[in-house]
C-alpha cells in the first residue's frame, strides 16, 4: 500500500498518525476523515486492512461517505466492547436513545445511519472514541468552549487525568511513526508497541 495521502509517504503512515492509540489497543477507537478523492477505493483498502488487523481484532470501518469527505473509524473489537458494557456508558447511551447491553455492531451501524442522515452529529459516538461521559454532555452544554483543557478531546472534567491519557496517545502515536519510518509495516509496528 504505497500510496502518498495528505503529506504521509503511504496509508501506513497516514492511518498510523490518525489512529495509533486504537491500533495499539490502548485506546477503544480513533475517528477521522479523509478527503474522498484521496481514497477513492476506501472500501477495498479498509478491507485489506481489516484482512491484516483481524488476528489482533482491530477493524477499519467507513462509517460515512460523502461527495467531499469519508469518516473512517478504526477500532479494538475487545476495548470498545468493554466499554459499551461498562454502567456508565450504558447510562449514557440508553438516554440516547439505545437499548441496554447494545452490541458493538448495532451501536456502530447505529451511529453510521445517524451521520449519512446528517443532522446533528452523534455526540455518543465519544463513548467509542473514550471520552468520559462528562466532557462529551460538557462539550454540548457548552457548545465546543469554556474547556479546562483540549488535547485529543475538549475537557470539561478531570484534565489531570485527560491530560495523562493525551500524553499517552502521542508517545503511542511518535513511537509508530518512528517505526514505520524505519520501514516496518503498520502491522508489524502497531505488534510491537
Amino acid at each position: 500500500m504505497a500510496q502518498s495521502i495528505l503529506g504521509f509517504n503511504n496509508l501506513d503512515e497516514f492511518f498510523a498518525f490518525h489512529a495509533a492509540p486504537a491500533l495499539a489497543g490502548i485506546k477503544p477507537a480513533s475517528l477521522f476523515s479523509c478527503p474522498a478523492n484521496l481514497m477513492p477505493q476506501a472500501d477495498k483498502v479498509l478491507a485489506a486492512y481489516n484482512r491484516q488487523f483481524k488476528p489482533r481484532g482491530t477493524n477499519f470501518k467507513l462509517l460515512c461517505r460523502c461527495r467531499s469527505h469519508i469518516l473512517i473509524l478504526v477500532y479494538d473489537e475487545k476495548l470498545l466492547a468493554q466499554v459499551l458494557q461498562r454502567q456508565i456508558s450504558q447510562n449514557y447511551l440508553k438516554r440516547c436513545g439505545y437499548n441496554k447491553n447494545v452490541s458493538t455492531g448495532e451501536f456502530l451501524n447505529a451511529l453510521a445511519a445517524k451521520i449519512s442522515a446528517g443532522g446533528e452529529f452523534p455526540h455518543e459516538i465519544g463513548i467509542a472514541l473514550g471520552y468520559p461521559p462528562e466532557d462529551i454532555e460538557g462539550f454540548k452544554r457548552y457548545k465546543g468552549r469554556n474547556f479546562k483543557c483540549c488535547g485529543y478531546w475538549k475537557v470539561y472534567g478531570n484534565a489531570e487525568r485527560a491530560q495523562k491519557l493525551f500524553d499517552a496517545y502521542t508517545l503511542c502515536r511518535d513511537k509508530l511513526m518512528r517505526a514505520l519510518q524505519t520501514g516496518a509495516t503498520l502491522k508489524v509496528a502497531a505488534a510491537a508497541i
